[in-house]
């Protein structure tokens, strides 16, 4: 659960449904949500916003596109300790390899049920 003061999220996904949805799902939770819907969009917030945790679909362009690299590299760059989830359909062992590499805390198969990433993201927003 979140603290009395709001931890902030940005969500990141190509679909403006999706990202609503899971916006308005957070809020109700106590979060602050930002979303972006793609690349450039994401990297203005990342580098300019401060995030406590970052959900990231891999796709946002294309079938073959791993955008959600390129945003994973930033986030470490600008704010090495926000947290970082990666949502995708294409999940292989070889991604999340590179995804841990470059930061990700946690690979999550796409659709993930809200109740699921709700305790992912309150996991990983916990004091250690």
């Amino acid at each position: 659960m979140p603290s009395c003061v709001p931890r902030n999220l940005l969500i990141i996904d190509d679909e403006a449904v999706l990202c609503w949805v899971l916006g308005r799902f957070f809020v109700s939770a106590g979060y602050a949500v930002d979303s972006a819907t793609d690349l450039d969009g994401a990297l203005e917030r990342v580098t300019h916003g401060h995030y406590d945790l970052v959900i990231s679909d891999l796709r946002l362009s294309g079938t073959l596109s791993e955008e959600g690299l390129v945003i994973a590299e930033r986030v470490r760059a600008s704010s090495p300790a926000t947290r970082m989830v990666l949502l995708t359909a294409f999940a292989t062992p070889d991604l999340g390899r590179r995804a841990r590499e470059l930061g990700v805390d946690l690979v999550l198969s796409k659709p993930q049920p809200l109740p699921a990433l709700a305790e992912h993201v309150s996991q990983l927003l916990s004091p250690q």
